[in-house]
């Protein structure tokens, strides 16, 4: 199944990303950018970073989507593991490795050095770099989310058990309570301090947003059912405008804790609300901006790897001219429109990644998933529309 929207989705959240980090470049390369006219409009595309927990419901919806179209058809099946994991395999980390090396090779030329040491190169090749302060950014600092991606998918399998033992509700209730167990234990200090607050985006800190994603994959194919209110989109903009409004709140005693799961359920809702829309057959609000972000969601992939990596590039440039008063403006002015003036070329070059590095990976992936699966496994048919 393949849901046009869910593109839409994926590349407005990609596009948020990007604009992000460009307002984090124009910010590094000035002197107290603070007190400066612009500080608005950084403040503004720094809110760019909540495509990271639509992007992890999205996952869910999209990893979990075949099983349960296969659930609905009455193939009750057990998935064939080992397959899976290739899929996975041959669909990221190939592209991944390639866009590592391209950063490097770009840092060197730009920079004529490193951001990271050759531990903390290898850490990112081996997507462990999360576990450690020191390698958390490593070369390609957004990559952080694919390592917590990784975790997530070795999870899967007992995201799936859950999901047939108990149904669908009943399951994402278990996965709730761990991952609001783990979030609270963490405000007790029993994490050592060389940590330094990476304990935060370990998988449990974000298994649930992901699950909310594999129960609307459920919901989907019609396995389970969902409120008729939980559909409206006055309710999902009421809970994304709530879930934004705490955030000022929190850095105050334990709202942390509630901070990405109220996201993942505002995120949860908005995707809810997107495919039911497709399912009726709507037409997608402003077409020719629909098409462009349904295709820049084909290849949010590869931006995702490679605009972080282009926009360091810029940076020393940035500087030099938002220090010589580029065309008479105020430093974060000039440093901000430069920075979001390599969007388009960040996004030319995904496009180019995407088709001679990405899509022939996903094209074998798909020739993985394709090959007949023996041994299929009659489960329960706990499933049911609960």
């Amino acid at each position: 199944m393949h849901f046009k929207r869910i593109d839409q989705l994926r590349g407005f959240a990609a596009l948020a990303v990007v604009l992000c980090h460009a307002a984090v470049s124009a910010e590094t390369v000035v002197v107290d950018p603070a007190h400066q006219s612009w500080h608005w409009a950084s403040s503004l595309l720094g809110w760019g970073y909540l495509g990271v927990p639509l992007f992890f419901v999205i996952s869910g919806l999209c990893i979990h989507l075949p099983t349960a179209s296969a659930l609905a058809a009455g193939r009750l099946t057990r998935p064939d593991w080992q397959r899976f994991f290739q899929r996975r395999f041959w669909r990221l980390y190939p592209a991944y490795l390639a866009a590592l090396v391209l950063a490097g090779g770009l840092l060197l030329v730009t920079r004529g050095e490193l951001p990271a040491g050759w531990h903390g190169v290898l850490a990112q090749v081996f997507l462990v770099h999360t576990f450690y302060p020191t390698t958390f950014d490593g070369l390609n600092p957004p990559a952080w989310t694919l390592a917590v991606e990784t975790q997530l998918y070795l999870a899967y399998p007992l995201v799936w058990a859950l999901f047939a033992r108990l149904g669908g509700w009943r399951g994402l209730g278990v996965v709730l309570m761990v991952t609001m167990l783990f979030r609270t234990s963490l405000n007790f200090g029993w994490v050592p301090a060389q940590f330094g607050g990476v304990e935060w985006e370990i998988f449990l800190a974000r298994w649930f947003e992901w699950a909310l994603g594999a129960l609307v994959a459920l919901w989907a194919v019609g396995i389970v059912t969902m409120p008729r209110l939980a559909r409206a989109p006055g309710i999902a903009a009421l809970v994304l405008a709530l879930a934004v409004r705490a955030e000022w709140e929190m850095w105050r005693t334990g709202w942390y804790t509630f901070k990405e799961p109220l996201y993942g359920v505002a995120f949860a809702l908005v995707v809810l609300v997107t495919l039911d829309r497709e399912r009726a057959g709507k037409p997608t609000a402003g077409t020719a901006l629909g098409r462009r972000l349904a295709d820049v969601g084909v290849y949010s992939y590869s931006l995702y790897l490679l605009h972080r990596p282009i926009q360091f590039a810029f940076e020393p440039l940035a500087r030099r001219l938002a220090a010589a008063g580029f065309l008479g403006l105020q430093p974060l002015t000039a440093s901000l429109l430069l920075m979001t003036a390599t969007t388009p070329l960040v996004l030319m070059a995904a496009r180019v990644f995407y088709r001679y590095c990405e899509a022939p990976c996903v094209e074998i992936a798909r020739r993985v998933g394709h090959v007949p699966q023996p041994g299929f496994v009659r489960i329960r048919a706990s499933w049911g529309r609960n």
